[in-house]
C-alpha cells in the first residue's frame, strides 16, 4: 500500500479518539454531574444522567476502530477488513460525534435543547470517518482470481450429481438470539403498549427465523442445475437451472468481496457466504454470478462442468 493509502486507513479512527480527548479536556470540566442524555422529537430533554458512561463507550469504539485500522495494514484479506472497519468506524464516529454534540448542548444552558440540525451533522461526519479506510483498502486489494476446473471425465450416459453441506454456528446463534429477543420484547412491553409489542416482537421473530433458515444449507449440483436448500426447513434459498449457467469454476472467497457474511446480493450477483475460503462459482448467461462458499468447491465445479459439457 502507498503511504497515502496507509494514512487514509489509520487517520479517521485516530482523529475520533483525538477529538473525544480534546472535547473531554475542554468541555468536560464545565459539564454538570447530571446532564440531559436523551431528547424527544421536539429537542427537549427527557432523559438525564452522568455524561461519562456514554463518553467511555464512545471512546472504546473509537480506540477499537483505530486499533483495527493498524491491523488492517498487514492483512492479506483487505476486502474483509474494509467491511470490519466500515462497521467500527461508523459506530465510533457516530457515538463520538453524538457525545460531543450532547456535551456542547449541555454547556450552553441549564435547560438544554437538542436542535434537530445536530442530527444532520452526526451522519455525514460518521460517513466521512468510515469512507476513507474502506476506499483505500478496496483499491489496494488484488483482483479475485477465477479458477476453471476440467470437467469430470464421465461417459455420455452417466448420471452426475454432487452434494455438500455448509453452515455457520454464528448465524444459528444470531437467529436464536433474535427469536429470544422478540419473545422477550413482546412479553415485557405487552402491558404498556400492545401495538409496539406486536410490531417489535414480530420483526425480531421473523428476522430470527430468516437467519435460522440460512444457518445451515445443502448445496446440490445435478441435471437440474445448482440448488441451495435450507437443511432446517427444506426451503430452497437459491435455484439456478442448468440452462441459465454458461460456465463454472471456483475462487478463493473473502467475505469482503461480497460485503459481508450471509446471503449477499451485489453488483457481482448473488452469494451465500459463511466463511473465507473456496467458493463454487456459476457464471450465468447474460452476465451475473451465483456463488456458494463450500470446502469442496473444486469437485463441485468439476461435476457442474461435466453437466454443462453433456448439455452442449
Amino acid at each position: 500500500m502507498s503511504t497515502g493509502a496507509r494514512v487514509a486507513v489509520v487517520t479517521p479512527g485516530a482523529l475520533v479518539v483525538v477529538a473525544l480527548a480534546v472535547a473531554a479536556l475542554s468541555i468536560g470540566p464545565g459539564l454538570p454531574t447530571r446532564v440531559a442524555t436523551h431528547f424527544g422529537a421536539d429537542g427537549t430533554a427527557d432523559g438525564w444522567g452522568s455524561p461519562w458512561p456514554f463518553f467511555w463507550v464512545a471512546t472504546a469504539f473509537a480506540v477499537l476502530a483505530a486499533g483495527l485500522a493498524v491491523g488492517a495494514l498487514r492483512a492479506r484479506d483487505r476486502r474483509t477488513w474494509a467491511t470490519v472497519l466500515l462497521v467500527t468506524n461508523l459506530l465510533g464516529g457516530t457515538l463520538g460525534t453524538a457525545w460531543i454534540a450532547v456535551a456542547v448542548v449541555n454547556t450552553t444552558t441549564a435547560d438544554p435543547v437538542f436542535p434537530m440540525w445536530w442530527a444532520l451533522v452526526v451522519l455525514p461526519v460518521s460517513v466521512l470517518v468510515a469512507a476513507p479506510s474502506v476506499v483505500a483498502l478496496v483499491r489496494a486489494a488484488g483482483p479475485v482470481p477465477a479458477r476453471d476446473v476440467p470437467p469430470l471425465d464421465v461417459g455420455p450416459d452417466a448420471h452426475v450429481a454432487w452434494r455438500a453441506r455448509i453452515g455457520s454456528p454464528w448465524l444459528a446463534l444470531v437467529g436464536v438470539a433474535s427469536l429470544a429477543g422478540g419473545v422477550w420484547a413482546a412479553w415485557t412491553t405487552a402491558s404498556v403498549s400492545p401495538g409496539t409489542a406486536v410490531v417489535t416482537g414480530a420483526l425480531l421473530v421473523v428476522a430470527g427465523l430468516a437467519v435460522l433458515v440460512l444457518a445451515r444449507v445443502e448445496v446440490t449440483v445435478d441435471r437440474r442445475g445448482l440448488r441451495l436448500t435450507s437443511t432446517l426447513t427444506r426451503i430452497p434459498v437459491m435455484r439456478v437451472p442448468l440452462a441459465r449457467i454458461e460456465s463454472c469454476g471456483w475462487e478463493q472467497v473473502s467475505p469482503g468481496q461480497w460485503g459481508g457474511w450471509g446471503y449477499r446480493i451485489s453488483g457481482r450477483g448473488v452469494a451465500y457466504v459463511v466463511r473465507s475460503g473456496p467458493g463454487l462459482v456459476a457464471r450465468l448467461r447474460g452476465g451475473g454470478t451465483r456463488m456458494v462458499t463450500v470446502p469442496d468447491a473444486e469437485r463441485g465445479a468439476a461435476a457442474l462442468g461435466a453437466l454443462l459439457a453433456a448439455r452442449g
